[in-house]
């Protein structure tokens, strides 16, 4: 997967990032004897989603690129977007678009949006690349996707905007192929090698994959961590497991510490960010994961993350804050190692989920505050 890592641009850190990372990786660890203990990791997660991490990204662009701008000059970014929509692009600014700078938290559901905003504001391959990352806060260039191919093709071979639109066009009739099973990082080095707009559009109809298709090596993760906890319940809980079908509940108790089937819904008093509840697995959601249905990449993404986390701190011995910081970052490595190796994008400390997840790493029990944490959130 080295092809994969030497395109996934390192995210340095800013002096705001630098002082998360610090404080959530860093400080004292936590020490958790009642619900309370937990309350500061909460708060500062809920702090970084209300954080404008995308605006900042849109008026950090704006300023390299000659508009001086901030945060706040929302009308002033509305302005110049729709201006590069039309100059750069050809078209209106969609209303989608307009509503992330007004405020609304982006979305990843139509991936071209994300991609045309990114060309709009003139960004290169690596720009893009990094921009979803600190900003979308999502994965860039999923290739198995025929959306992000293109594009990927598009700004890597520094195609201009009208060759990236004629491609998405003539791509959109391709249908997925079921018989092909070309690994993510063969695909990433074919499109990077081809330079011919033909050949490039030959070659994705032939790779075409649906979502069942998509992650295979984070889906063989996902199963073999899956297998090491089932050892563990038929060791220590077999008397709770009165059949297999019971080991996907028991499973997603292990993981987040409570039983209700449905998982962590969001309700009036749930103070947890939304970005760190939605998409958390259940007993439903695991078995369609390690059954192949569809799965979003925002599932796969924490259910990995959570196996990887509940099967390292279950052996590991934090008896000290030396042990524990040392196991955080031979987790913390570990960890985005396997995120960046199956095409997810790698622990970025200002997502609400990845901060309080290395929150409750950097503690003396781990998965119990992680526990306490979800159960402060549901209460």
């Amino acid at each position: 997967m080295s092809i994969i890592r030497e395109n996934t641009p390192e995210l340095f850190r800013d002096e705001y990032t630098e002082y998360i990372y610090d404080v959530t990786c860093f400080e004292m660890p936590v020490d958790v004897k009642e619900p309370q203990d937990v309350i500061k990791g909460i708060e500062r997660a809920l702090e970084l989603e209300a954080h404008p991490v995308f605006l900042e990204g849109i008026s950090a662009r704006l300023n390299q690129l000659g508009t001086s701008c901030s945060v706040n000059d929302t009308e002033l970014m509305l302005t110049e977007i729709k201006q590069r929509y039309k100059k750069i692009l050809g078209f209106s600014c969609p209303r989608t678009v307009q509503e992330w700078i007004k405020g609304t938290v982006p979305g990843i559901t139509n991936r071209k949006n994300n991609y045309d905003l990114c060309y709009a504001l003139e960004m290169d391959f690596q720009q893009t690349a990094i921009f979803f990352q600190k900003h979308y806060l999502t994965l860039p260039f999923n290739v198995k996707n025929s959306t992000d191919a293109v594009f990927m093709y598009a700004l890597y071979h520094k195609k201009p905007y009208s060759v990236a639109a004629d491609l998405f066009e003539k791509s959109n009739g391709f249908v997925s192929q079921e018989k092909a099973h070309t690994s993510t990082s063969q695909i990433l080095t074919m499109i990077l090698d081809i330079d011919n707009d033909e050949k490039f559009l030959h070659y994705l109809s032939e790779h075409c994959y649906d979502n069942k298709q998509q992650f295979q090596l984070a889906r063989s993760i996902i199963c073999n961590e899956i297998k090491i906890i089932h050892n563990i319940q038929l060791k220590y809980e077999s008397e709770r497991i009165i059949s297999p079908e019971r080991l996907n509940s028991l499973t997603i108790e292990a993981l987040l510490g409570y039983k209700y089937q449905q998982g962590c819904k969001k309700t009036k008093d749930n103070i947890l960010p939304k970005r760190f509840t939605e998409s958390l697995p259940n007993d439903v959601t695991l078995g369609k994961i390690v059954n192949g249905d569809v799965a979003s990449y925002e599932l796969l993404r924490k259910t990995l993350m959570l196996l990887k986390f509940y099967n390292f701190y279950y052996e590991a011995e934090n008896s000290d804050p030396n042990t524990i910081g040392g196991n955080l970052m031979d987790f913390y490595e570990e960890l985005n190692s396997t995120l960046i190796s199956c095409g997810f994008a790698q622990l970025y400390v200002r997502h609400p989920f990845d901060c309080l997840f290395l929150y409750c790493a950097n503690s003396y029990d781990p998965i119990d505050t992680l526990y306490c944490v979800i159960q402060n959130g549901r209460n």
